[in-house]
């Protein structure tokens, strides 16, 4: 019988002692932000205690149809003294919701590897491919099996964060938990449309004018793309219509590094996207505040676009020669 370590174990016996839980997600979601969240208020649900997910007004979901049951979204402070859980974020700075501590108790579920390890117990786990994926390990401990719209939600996390099962993070475990969560009624087929075969032609027309403005930098290796305001007033698209254009300019031939230059309506003025194969983005986010991994990372600027773009262009540029090293 295979032991769970301390940290599963400490994370398990607090979820067992729960009543009432506020769960916080990253800034700018993602579908593993989702799907950790909307698995650990499944957990939760199960062990006969009350969570949700907390998010600051303003704060933008993806498309989220059929993966968040309904009254699971609370837009605001959480209550007073109610546990907080943290997945799928690296600090207290990074939450989608406007906190700089907590006098309750913090637990930290996350997969970044600059996670900062700020909660009283820390679930940490930089080998797993996602935080959906740690989440079913949390799951797995407890003898529980999830909801069909915690299957769904937690299928999709981890088909998102681990490229749909293509990135060096995609591990034996990785495939065996997605595996189960089909089991369990997730439908592969049903959930890659959704996430990648449902664009619009408004967005479609933006990811256009993304591949029009990219620019190679250094030995060729590397590319920097832009998106204005005024490219979103153009198509019709939004910022949500963003997601998998960095991806798409870095699988072109030849290219190690991509990088897109998002500017925003509300917020920071622009948001970067980073993508590599044998780059470490991370390191090059960590200097503007960002984070991530080493070969997906992302930060927030409130410079001039193309401010950010020389500055990109002179780090890509910089070194992709020695990414393989």
């Amino acid at each position: 019988m295979k032991v769970a370590a301390h940290d599963l174990w400490a994370v398990c016996r607090a979820l067992r002692e729960e009543r009432v839980v506020a769960v916080a997600i990253h800034e700018n979601p993602d579908y593993d932000a989702i799907g950790a969240a909307v698995g650990v208020i499944d957990v939760l649900r199960q062990l006969g205690a009350e969570g949700r997910l907390y998010l600051d007004a303003d704060v933008r979901l993806p498309q989220t149809d059929d993966l968040v049951p309904e009254g699971t979204v609370v837009r605001g402070l959480p209550p007073a003294g109610a546990s907080l859980y943290a997945v799928d974020t690296g600090s207290f700075e990074r939450m989608a919701l406007a906190i700089e501590g907590w006098d309750g108790r913090v637990v930290n579920i996350d997969h970044h590897p600059d996670n900062t390890r700020f909660g009283q117990i820390n679930l940490v786990r930089p080998g797993a491919a996602s935080t959906s994926e740690i989440i079913c390990d949390v799951a797995g401990c407890l003898g529980l099996r999830p909801s069909p719209a915690a299957v769904a939600a937690l299928y999709t996390g981890i088909s998102f964060d681990s490229g749909h099962f293509r990135h060096a993070s995609t591990t034996p475990h990785t495939l065996s938990c997605a595996a189960a969560l089909v089991r369990g009624g997730a439908d592969p087929n049903l959930l890659y449309r959704r996430l990648y075969e449902n664009k619009t032609l408004a967005s479609l027309r933006l990811w256009a004018r993304a591949v029009e403005s990219a620019v190679v930098v250094g030995d060729g290796r590397a590319v920097v793309g832009m998106l204005t305001v005024a490219d979103y007033k153009a198509t019709g698209a939004d910022e949500n219509d963003t997601e998998g254009i960095v991806d798409a300019l870095r699988a072109a031939q030849g290219i190690d590094a991509a990088a897109l230059i998002k500017e925003q309506i509300e917020g920071a003025r622009v948001r970067v996207s980073l993508r590599s194969q044998h780059l470490d983005v991370g390191a090059i986010a960590a200097l503007r505040g960002g984070g991530g991994h080493r070969n997906a990372a992302g930060f927030s600027s409130d410079d001039d676009p193309k401010e950010v773009a020389r500055w990109l262009s002179s780090e890509l540029a910089g070194r992709p020669t020695t990414a393989s090293s």
